[in-house]
């Protein structure tokens, strides 16, 4: 039975994945099968979600009632969990209520993240600065200093047309590079795991 149940995994793992794949070179016959097979997926994917939330939950839960040091965390953690299932639940998710959690709760939190990434990079910046300075160290501190000065006018000086675009070209040609080269990078990545999965080299799923 310990041997058969992997190969039965492997076997269903491989099948479903060639299926899914045979959809999108055929997708007259295989077109079904695949469409089935991604709606099983999508409902096992929300199961995950579920099943994840209510371990969250217990975790947390077994803080409080064992009095642990760090127990008001978990309590507002559970609280706002609660809570945010009755208002999204009761309103749906794009009501008043939803769009009021939100706008008072999830864009503060993303802001204030990304105020820590500013003063996370001006550290970096002072360390970068106080080691030997290289090429790449004034390269950054310039892409740095004009695209602070290009995406703000300044107070005496107004906007200047010059550091705008600059600021522009910065963002949509370095940038953009850099960061299509990151989505290629992690499509390559899932394109080589799922076909470790799909000829059985790579089990995740055990065995």
């Amino acid at each position: 039975m310990k041997k058969v149940l992997p190969i039965t995994n492997a076997v269903i793992a491989i099948a479903a994945g060639a299926l899914v794949l045979l959809g999108y070179f055929f997708p007259g016959f295989f077109g079904k099968i695949q469409s089935t097979l991604i709606g099983w997926a999508i409902i096992l994917a929300g199961f995950a979600v579920l099943l994840g939330i209510f371990n969250l939950a217990m975790v947390h839960w077994k803080k409080i009632t064992s009095h642990d040091k760090n127990q008001g965390y978990s309590i507002v953690l559970l609280v706002s969990l609660v809570l945010t299932i009755l208002l999204v639940g009761i309103s749906g998710p794009t009501g008043s209520l939803s769009l009021w959690i939100f706008n008072t709760f999830q864009v503060p939190a993303e802001i204030s993240l990304l105020a820590v990434l500013a003063v996370v990079l001006i550290y970096a910046v002072a360390r970068l600065l106080s080691r030997r300075p290289k090429w790449y160290t004034i390269l950054f501190l310039a892409t740095v200093l004009l695209v602070l000065l290009g995406s703000a006018p300044l107070y005496f000086l107004g906007e200047i047309n010059i550091l705008s675009t600059i600021r522009a070209w910065l963002a949509q040609v370095p940038a953009a590079a850099g960061a299509r080269g990151l989505l290629l990078g992690v499509a390559l990545g899932t394109v080589a795991a799922g076909l470790r999965i799909l000829i059985g080299s790579d089990r995740p799923y055990g065995g």
